[in-house]
């Protein structure tokens, strides 16, 4: 796994916290994780605020319950990161988000297993 050194708006704790989360989650439903990205408001150093938006790219031969793992990700979101708004999208090469697109664009990826 590589860590991004691209500066984005998260402490070090909620950067670790995430990979974390990820990795719980996807070892409670049987999903393998390919890469974290982080898009939205936390790549852009000079705004403030905003919610968390990460895209979660999975192994599409794993066949995981997306909604199950969104689930689970956001119980385990909340106990790495405490109480604090996230938007989760799922890659799972099955079907198409419309924030997939904009994530892959002007989304920074944290950590990646490829």
């Amino acid at each position: 796994m590589l860590p991004n050194t691209t500066p984005v708006r998260l402490s070090p704790a909620d950067y670790e916290g995430i990979r974390l989360a990820v990795e719980a989650a996807c070892a409670d439903v049987g999903a393998v994780w390919q890469s974290i990205v982080l898009f939205g408001s936390r790549v852009d150093p000079d705004r403030k605020g905003g919610d968390i938006d990460l895209l979660i790219s999975l192994d599409p031969t794993c066949g995981v319950d997306s909604y199950r793992l969104t689930q689970r990700l956001r119980l385990a979101l909340e106990d790495q990161l405490g109480e604090q708004h996230v938007d989760i999208v799922i890659e799972d090469g099955r079907s198409m988000n419309p924030f997939l697109t904009v994530a892959k664009q002007q989304g920074v990826e944290l950590w990646s297993k490829r």
